[in-house]
């Protein structure tokens, strides 16, 4: 059976009379009738009969509607999906997000979005930058959430921020409470230091390179909430990115930017052989308007 003659068979089984499944179909009668009689026709037998002026399913057609009903809540599914993912409502979005990120702006910027949209689903992971760069170029994600990326040949991009590292400390560590810090002032100073984490780390080691400061570094960790969170049990001071130093830790936490700002891009990433969905193209809105709303200025 085609397409058409399902959707007509389907009709008048459901409403009883070949006048009703023209109504429901928004078609005329002759229409109705038409289709199904080529139906009829390529089947070989009688889908109704008439007794005593209305439309009676026959055997045949009792047998048939199970199977044709299944197809047909299929179609009406497909049809819906297909509109859903016209609009943007629906879909699957594969994500990988640097940890910073996944502290409190995509895990709010996901409950929003899911709020207006209760048909996307998300598969989230955590990963260092390179594991991001080969998983966008593998397929095996639609969107990297980075800081600061390299450029990438094969990668488009999307900044949908701006933030800038501090130096996380006790609020004893500066008597004279500046609002703003120098490099210089970190000097011989005990600060715990991040393993390689990608172009973020190597932004800030160039920086300090050029400033020509030299710290003391008992400590090295892998992640920027880590070293914050040393921080509040006094081990120091920590050079993060602005989410992690707002993030809630152990201890009584201060943090300082610094001048002139150590700044860096805010973005995600997605392989231009795959064009972003409607629905990926509506979450990096609302992930931008999130991170404008819950980064707070360095002082």
């Amino acid at each position: 059976m085609q397409m058409k003659q399902i959707e007509v068979f389907h009709a008048v089984y459901s409403t009883g009379s070949v006048s009703n499944a023209a109504k429901f179909l928004h078609v005329s009668q002759p229409a109705v009738s038409k289709v199904l009689h080529r139906a009829e026709d390529q089947l070989g037998y009688l889908l109704f009969k008439r007794v005593k002026g209305k439309l009676v399913p026959t055997d045949e057609a009792h047998s048939l509607f199970a199977e044709v009903s299944q197809v047909y809540q299929q179609i009406l599914s497909l049809q819906k999906k297909a509109r859903n993912l016209k609009s943007g409502t629906a879909g699957h979005i594969r994500l990988s997000v640097m940890p910073a990120l996944g502290l409190n702006v995509l895990p709010l910027s996901i409950a929003r979005f899911l709020e207006d949209h209760p048909g996307v689903t998300f598969d989230i992971q955590t990963r260092h930058y390179d594991d991001m760069i080969r998983s966008l170029y593998e397929h095996e994600i639609d969107i990297g959430l980075a800081f600061n990326p390299d450029n990438h040949v094969g990668l488009a991009r999307y900044e949908f921020g701006q933030g800038e590292f501090v130096c996380v400390h006790n609020p004893e560590s500066f008597p004279k409470n500046p609002d703003r810090l120098g490099l210089e002032e970190l000097e011989g100073k005990n600060i715990i230091s991040i393993k390689d984490s990608g172009p973020l780390s190597d932004l800030l080691f160039q920086r300090i390179l050029q400033e020509g400061v030299s710290t003391d570094s008992a400590i090295t960790v892998q992640t920027y909430y880590i070293a914050k969170n040393l921080v509040g049990y006094g081990m120091g001071m920590a050079i993060v990115d602005q989410l992690t130093a707002q993030a809630e830790g152990p201890g009584k936490t201060s943090f300082k930017g610094f001048t002139p700002p150590i700044t860096y891009a805010v973005t995600g990433l997605y392989a231009e052989s795959r064009p972003l969905s409607n629905v990926c193209q509506n979450f990096l809105g609302y992930l931008k308007q999130v991170y404008e709303e819950l980064v707070q200025p360095a002082k």
